[in-house]
């Protein structure tokens, strides 16, 4: 009995043993096996840097930590995180995000972020998230850098070599042709500069009354500020009077008359009225011209026989004489017969 009681001794020993290498594993890990455990999960795609006992954080205050991690059983290579909350007091909502993130520049935490939807039980899968690491950030934000860097030193090497192509013997006296034209061409400048100086010294009293004069017409200006602005006024006010009708008004008379100016003027050429026969019929003028011949000749007959129209003292000659008018009355008269 003694001995039998002895082995159930050893046995309880390596039991109680066993139980408290258990018990002092977890509680080094963080787990407490006397509390009741809050679990919960999330599935992720990547889980860098994610491993048991990694701290699951609520605004920065540890409320529990990762007690696992599986890869999903659907084959899609997604890895479910298994996390134990063991503050009681945070309740979590269904749409709870656990996300991971960098908390320092070595190490990688769960975030908890509550959402406002109805309160999650134990067991249930929290929506799942990822920040990118410090060591992701940073190499995003140098990546472009070091392309650009490397584009850069192409560039450089690209026109050292053109540089070094170019910079050859004749270039280099190009170049030296260059500066010596160059050395001219500031040598030039400078003459230039020089008698340009020379000159404004001596028109500065020209210069000095011009500016006197235009100091004067702005002055003059000034004071005429407000005729200025009288004159100004009366334009816009003409200038309103032409657009309130009265130019309309004006290019419609005139636009009149020069349709009764051309209404008339087609008259006339018709012969339409006494001016209208007067430009169209010649008769007048053959008339005119036939009277104007006629008093020609009544003048000469008058000239070389007054007594057939003025007796002094009531004698009269007995033969009269033959004027050319006469002469010219009896041709028209009795025009010459032509024989055939």
């Amino acid at each position: 009995m003694p001995k039998i009681k002895r082995q159930y001794s050893i046995a309880l020993m390596v039991i109680g043993g066993i139980v408290l290498l258990i018990f002092g594993l977890n509680y080094l890990k963080g787990l407490d096996l006397l509390q009741r455990s809050n679990i919960y999960h999330a599935v992720y795609n990547d889980v860098s840097g994610i491993n048991d006992a990694t701290p699951v954080l609520y605004h920065g205050y540890k409320v529990g930590q990762v007690v696992g991690t599986n890869m999903l059983p659907d084959g899609s290579g997604r890895i479910a995180v298994t996390m134990q909350i063991n503050e009681d007091r945070l309740k979590l909502t269904k749409d709870t995000h656990a996300e991971l993130y960098s908390a320092d520049l070595f190490s990688r935490a769960v975030r908890i972020q509550l959402g406002t939807g109805p309160e999650a039980q134990r067991g249930d899968t929290l929506l799942g998230g990822t920040e990118m690491s410090l060591t992701e950030s940073v190499g995003a934000q140098i990546d472009p850098l070091k392309r650009k860097a490397e584009g850069m030193l192409a560039s450089v090497d690209s026109l050292l070599s053109a540089m070094q192509l170019i910079l050859n013997e004749n270039a280099r006296g190009d170049i030296d042709a260059s500066f010596t034209n160059l050395r001219e061409t500031l040598e030039n400048i400078n003459s230039t500069t020089h008698n340009l100086d020379l000159l404004i010294a001596k028109e500065s009293q020209h210069i000095s009354s011009i500016l006197s004069n235009v100091d004067r017409v702005t002055a003059n200006l000034a004071a005429n500020n407000d005729h200025l602005n009288n004159i100004f006024a009366n334009m816009d006010s003409a200038s309103a009077a032409l657009a309130n009708g009265r130019l309309e008004k004006m290019m419609a008379n005139l636009e009149s008359t020069s349709a009764d100016l051309k209404a008339a003027m087609a008259r006339l050429n018709s012969g339409e009225g006494t001016l209208g026969k007067l430009m169209t019929d010649d008769s007048l003028y053959s008339n005119l011209n036939a009277a104007t011949r006629q008093m020609d000749l009544l003048m000469e007959d008058l000239r070389l026989n007054p007594h057939r129209y003025l007796s002094i003292f009531g004698r009269k000659d007995k033969l009269p004489k033959l004027s050319g008018s006469d002469i010219e009355r009896i041709r028209e008269a009795y025009p010459p017969k032509t024989t055939p």
